[in-house]
């Protein structure tokens, strides 16, 4: 994807809610990177939106939407979390400002409240 009209672009990271606050951290590092390492980089630095899905399968549903719209999108899987070959977050490629339409609809990431 190209800068749009020079606006700067977007990148979009998925993380599991179910993670604990830790490993949410450390999995948005490791999903940006993997992504960066595929994905061409823009000559600007943009702006990554962090967003959270539920759980493993709301991960899954919310990239393969991303990708129906034609949007690259990473899925990492971390193995040396107990819950082997279970994917943990997933990161987008950088998108102008008329593929952001497509993660309107996700929530953004929030850190637990403390109780």
């Amino acid at each position: 994807m190209s800068e749009h009209q020079g606006a700067p672009l977007h990148t979009y990271v998925f993380v599991r809610a179910d993670l604990p606050l830790a490993d949410q951290v450390v999995q948005v590092g490791h999903a940006c990177l993997e992504a960066g390492r595929r994905f061409e980089q823009p000559p600007t630095l943009g702006h990554v939106v962090v967003l959270s899905v539920p759980s493993q399968r709301e991960l899954l549903s919310a990239t393969a939407r991303v990708r129906m719209a034609g949007i690259r999108c990473l899925v990492f899987s971390d193995p040396d979390l107990s819950i082997l070959r279970q994917e943990t977050a997933a990161c987008s490629e950088p998108v102008s400002a008329d593929d952001r339409r497509v993660f309107r609809r996700f929530s953004m990431w929030r850190a637990p409240r403390a109780g």
